[in-house]
């Protein structure tokens, strides 16, 4: 069971507001309620979810960042996705119960909250049209993500740095941020050199403040 009214109210006006047009059931903000789980916060960087094994859980970012490593065809490690507080983790994997091919990880100082595939087919049986809705949903959700993240690429480097930091925070000062360089630069696509010199540039020009 739940124990934050407050970081509750936020999940529900995010599932809310992820597709206005069809309503959620009224029996499953209580179902939420009851049977969501509080992890344990994360004091150090912890693994949530395996690539080669099917996801158990979806989850919700109460407080820090999550973070999706893929592998390219290299077999070298990636950033694919970036979860900051009050976002969904349920990657298409886990809503149809196959085998991902990435890893999820908890950074430190993070604390998520979770739900089960069996609690999710619990909500199937009993809410009527609830599974073709979550699927819909989630697709949605991650299709708002991967967007997002294309806008930001498309953007120039400095452009991109400047907004990564300010959509994200809590990440500066470097020195301090629970996300490493290496891997704010791969998810931006640029040389952790490059993310270097352009965030001190802007410090400079008073843009970023750390």
């Amino acid at each position: 069971m739940l124990n934050n009214k407050n970081a509750f109210a936020r999940l529900m006006a995010l599932l809310c507001s992820i597709d206005p047009a069809v309503p959620l059931p009224d029996e499953l903000e209580d179902y939420l309620w009851q049977h969501m789980i509080v992890e344990a916060f994360c004091s150090k960087s912890r693994v949530l979810e395996n690539e080669g094994a099917v996801p158990a859980k979806a989850y919700y970012v109460v407080r820090g960042f999550v973070m999706v490593y893929g592998f390219d065809i290299k077999l070298d490690r990636y950033v694919m996705r970036i979860y900051r507080e009050n976002t969904i983790v349920a990657l298409n994997c886990f809503m149809k119960q196959t085998v991902s091919v990435f890893t999820i990880v908890a950074c430190k100082d993070t604390l998520v909250w979770s739900i089960s595939d069996a609690r999710m087919k619990e909500i199937y049986e009993d809410m009527p049209g609830m599974e073709t809705m979550a699927l819909s949903t989630a697709l949605k959700y991650s299709d708002g993500k991967e967007a997002a993240r294309a806008k930001l690429l498309a953007m120039e480097v400095e452009e991109r740095v400047f907004h990564f930091y300010n959509r994200y925070i809590g990440l500066l000062p470097p020195r301090k941020s629970p996300i490493k360089d290496k891997c704010v630069a791969c998810f931006l696509n640029v040389s952790v050199g490059v993310l270097r010199r352009v965030r001190e540039k802007l410090k400079t020009q008073g843009l970023l403040n750390f």
